[in-house]
């Protein structure tokens, strides 16, 4: 909502630049019998894309194997590392006496 209100605005500027540097009154000329239309939609288009990269972004569910696991792991600094250890040690104590 509040995100949307932010952005959409910026898809009418922008459309509005590109019809001043093509000096086009509407898209009418771009699609015929659209103009209108399209003018009522170009905050749209942007508020596409931003809800595109916020669904790959923060959404969408990874699909990560161990091996891609670990490789971020040894990305990590040494102290990173021990301490994900130390995690993961806890978690699977904890998940070994649960059984």
């Amino acid at each position: 909502g509040i995100f949307a209100s932010i952005v959409a605005p910026f898809g009418g500027f922008l459309a509005s630049a590109i019809k001043r540097a093509y000096n086009i009154k509407d898209f009418d000329s771009f699609i015929p019998g659209h103009g209108g239309v399209m003018d009522r939609m170009d905050c749209q288009f942007l508020m596409l894309l931003c809800a595109y990269v916020h669904y790959s972004t923060f959404i969408r569910p990874y699909d990560l194997n161990v091996d891609q696991i670990l490789r971020v792991i040894r990305g990590m600094p040494e102290d990173d590392q021990h301490h994900v250890m130390h995690r993961l040690a806890g978690l699977l104590n904890a998940t070994v006496t649960a059984t």
